[in-house]
């Protein structure tokens, strides 16, 4: 979909939250990734935060 492409299902909205999220950190999705691995290491989002195992197990059949 290009930026002309027009949405009429309400969410413009987030699509312009995320435009902002993106632009905060120069449309670079790395530098966001980044940004967001500092966040989780923070106390008060640590709840928020799943973790899985390091070790993937192969799927048995």
């Amino acid at each position: 979909m290009n930026s002309t492409t027009s949405h009429d299902d309400g969410l413009e909205w987030l699509r312009e939250i995320r435009r902002n999220i993106a632009a905060k950190f120069g449309n670079d999705p790395h530098r966001l990734g980044d940004h967001l691995r500092e966040m989780e290491k923070l106390p008060q989002y640590a709840h928020r935060i799943v973790r899985v195992r390091k070790v993937l197990e192969p799927v048995k059949p």
